[in-house]
């Protein structure tokens, strides 16, 4: 049975980005391998930039960059186990919003390490901070903030119910300015209605 699982992923790859998927399952057995309880805690997840990522310019492809985000805000929340317990609560999770700060290219066979932890949240969303750091000389190739949006809970209940000594970190400016673009965004297309 084995021996076709080739053959099904060549058939599939037309069809799906099978790429995604076999980097998500390596991303979450990873996750799954190396468990971690403080959700202040940064998290780490390797990286290379291959020939699937590149673009016509031959550096890793802007959209590569938020996509790995999303593999390592994958590995945040199952190493945590905060995602399960998001679940167990009724809730879920979505994407608010990112802000994405190109520093340097990543290139063709660079390896990277992406960091990522929570900044700071409110009364409805996480804030991430996540940045690429290229292995080789450890420059910080660039810097996302991230919104992630809890559905059915709130960031205070959840924080609540794992472990209640939880101190909310203080914002950084950057991302307070972030936020208030944010909402003088909303304000603007709420008028325009």
């Amino acid at each position: 049975m084995i021996c076709y699982l080739p053959w099904l992923i060549l058939i599939l790859f037309p069809f799906f980005d099978v790429y995604y998927f076999v980097r998500g399952a390596f991303v979450i057995i990873y996750a799954f391998w190396r468990r971690q309880k403080n959700i202040l805690d940064e998290c780490v997840l390797p990286g290379i930039c291959l020939t699937t990522d590149l673009d016509f310019v031959l550096h890793m492809n802007n959209s590569r960059y938020l996509r790995e985000c999303d593999f390592a805000r994958f590995d945040f929340w199952i190493r945590t186990s905060w995602w399960k317990k998001v679940r167990s609560m009724g809730g879920s999770m979505t994407n608010g919003g990112n802000n994405i700060r190109y520093r340097k290219s990543i290139e063709l066979f660079d390896r990277y390490d992406i960091h990522t932890k929570i900044s700071y949240w409110d009364e409805k969303s996480f804030y991430f901070e996540q940045t690429f750091v290229r292995c080789s000389d450890k420059f910080i190739c660039a810097i996302v903030i991230v919104k992630q949006t809890l559905i059915g809970i709130t960031p205070e209940q959840l924080i609540a119910e794992i472990d209640s000594n939880i101190v909310k970190p203080e914002p950084l400016p950057d991302i307070l300015k972030w936020i208030e673009s944010n909402q003088l965004s909303s304000e603007r297309l709420r008028k325009s209605l």
